[in-house]
């Protein structure tokens, strides 16, 4: 018989409500970096951190992996 050690989850699920914001109108996190409140759909994870995209760039040195383009027939409006 395999005998696994288990956490216990009391305590340990919440995350620091200090790091998280409603400013957008919706509950996200705050970003370590710059202090801008976020979505969560906004956030990327940057060493265990929510960090905003210009943040992540600027630590990273990533970009985006798309490129826009205009096309010419479509209407928007």
């Amino acid at each position: 018989m395999v005998r696994m050690n288990r956490v216990p989850l009391h305590g340990q699920i919440m995350p620091d409500a200090s790091t998280l914001s409603t400013a957008t109108g919706q509950l996200g996190p705050i970003c370590a970096i710059t202090g801008k409140a976020m979505t969560f759909a906004e956030a990327m994870v940057l060493d265990d951190k929510f960090v905003c995209w210009e943040a992540y760039v600027e630590a990273t040195g990533a970009d985006s992996a798309t490129d826009d383009k205009y096309v010419s027939d479509l209407n928007l409006e």
